[in-house]
């Protein structure tokens, strides 16, 4: 009797390791153990204003130019109403995919429901943290978190979080960074 030609990879007890059931993959969005501090739901209403203000600017110019120039400018109205449309209901949406977490050596910042992204950001690299606060924000009573690397790429700014949260954030932040850099 011959021995079986082997047809694919080794099975991981060729190598000696005990035969199991595969684990389930783990999303790099989601890392196992890791808990993301969500973002103030009032950024849903900050963007809301920003965003509904312009379209309502368009809705309006279109409709106008549509009564005075031509009837077909009022697709410019049309197009600016779709678009507001799409963007209340994207919009909280984006907002609840976004997220921090303060990781024993680095910040995890992810964002993005279609395109996500997550940000890994090692608190030996930070160089300053700062916090900072439009009109608008201090209406709400948000505040923004930014995070200054020595690459000008990784800089990663955490938008609408309670002020207070958002000092809590800075005074962690920069203490771990000058732990970090103090070991360099």
């Amino acid at each position: 009797m011959t021995a079986p030609i082997p047809t694919g990879a080794p099975t991981p007890a060729a190598y000696g390791a005990p035969a199991e059931a595969p684990a389930a993959p783990v999303s790099p969005f989601e890392p196992a153990g890791v808990v993301f501090a969500p973002v103030s739901p009032r950024l849903i209403t900050a963007r809301l204003l920003g965003a509904e203000c312009a379209h309502a600017v368009g809705v309006i110019l279109g409709v106008a130019l549509g009564v005075a120039v031509s009837p077909w400018l009022h697709l410019v109205a049309a197009a600016a109403l779709i678009l507001a449309v799409w963007e209340a209901w994207l919009i909280p949406r984006q907002v609840r995919a976004m997220g921090y977490a303060l990781a024993p050596d680095h910040l995890l910042w992810r964002k993005g429901i279609m395109f996500r992204s997550i940000s890994v950001i090692p608190y030996g690299r930070m160089q300053f943290v700062d916090t900072s606060q439009g009109p608008l924000a201090r209406a709400l009573g948000i505040a923004e978190v930014k995070l200054h690397t020595a690459a000008a790429t990784t800089d990663a700014t955490i938008n609408g979080l309670p002020v207070g949260e958002a000092e809590r954030l800075r005074q962690i932040l920069s203490e771990r960074g000058e732990q970090r850099m103090a070991g360099l």
